[in-house]
């Protein structure tokens, strides 16, 4: 492709991206055998189950062979995942290498496929990421998963800061076959999608402690963020900052037409607790700077 993009014509394009997509949507990477595995995490690291002391024991030694299959076959399934996860990387970077490239070769059709492909790559690592009892199992194989938590957080980031540049380049370069009204919707939506996911990561790392009050009912007292919660959100925070100037960028009309649906997520941010301060200059500057300005004109008018 990067050899003979420059040759290549509408079609063919669109036979490229629409393979990309169908190459990303094949390598989604799933854990789904280590939430229903019945296995412990031995000392030196291995995977074991949890009858397989019994096994050991001699009380049974063909079932301690079928329990160290079992294990196996969990530990080469976790191989897959993890491999999948990495040709991921490789090839949303690939794509947004291929993109840089020939961006002015693509029409709006096939920058659109494109971003439906890193777009389905970044909510599969979400739905990764957001599954607490995946992440507590993948926790306690710990030394043989040698994965960070989240699992998929990188992935998740890069694909969604992908989807928004796509996005935000059409608007600026209306290719052939643009049409305004889609891209905006898309780009809205996404916006409201990644900021709706970082405020449930941030209130799902915040636990409430109840304080009796009076007979009648008790006050919730928020306890701070742990430190791997705090790591997580900050590792999330460029994301948010760029969305966040994404909605500043939609223009002045589609950012008052959308201000309802945006305001509860900037207003939930400003009570969430964040992982470094990024994101509270960037709300700091959207509220001065896009918000502020809507507000004065309807007090005004």
């Amino acid at each position: 492709m990067s050899n003979a993009g420059d040759l290549f014509s509408e079609e063919k394009w669109l036979e490229v991206v629409s393979s990309l997509k169908e190459a990303a949507n094949a390598t989604l990477p799933d854990f789904p055998f280590i939430v229903s595995a019945d296995i412990m995490v031995g000392s030196n690291g291995h995977a074991l189950n949890s009858q397989s002391n019994e096994a050991s024991a001699g009380s049974d030694t063909s079932h301690g062979d079928s329990e160290s299959s079992r294990a196996q076959r969990v530990y080469d399934l976790l191989s897959d995942a993890k491999c999948r996860a990495a040709v991921q990387l490789l090839l949303i970077q690939a794509v947004m290498e291929i993109y840089n490239m020939y961006r002015t070769h693509l029409s709006a059709k096939s920058i659109i496929i494109l971003y439906e492909a890193m777009h389905d790559v970044a909510s599969h690592a979400h739905r990764i990421n957001n599954n607490t009892i995946l992440r507590s199992k993948l926790q306690e194989f710990g030394p043989m998963t040698q994965l960070q938590d989240p699992p998929l957080l990188r992935l998740e980031n890069e694909s969604y800061q992908f989807c928004l540049t796509f996005l935000q380049n059409l608007i600026l370069d209306r290719p052939p076959r643009y049409e305004e009204a889609e891209v905006e919707s898309h780009l809205v939506d996404l916006c409201q999608e990644v900021l709706l996911f970082y405020i449930e990561s941030a209130r799902s790392g915040q636990a409430s402690q109840a304080s009796e009050t009076s007979a009648n009912g008790q006050t919730q007292w928020l306890i701070p963020l742990g430190s791997g919660k705090r790591r997580e959100l900050a590792a999330r925070a460029p994301l948010i900052v760029a969305t966040l100037q994404a909605i500043c960028c939609l223009g002045e009309t589609l950012f008052e037409k959308n201000l309802p649906q945006f305001f509860p997520l900037i207003s939930n941010l400003v009570s969430t607790e964040h992982g470094s301060t990024e994101v509270q200059v960037a709300l700091s500057d959207m509220l001065s700077s896009s918000v502020g300005p809507v507000l004065l004109r309807s007090c005004l008018s």
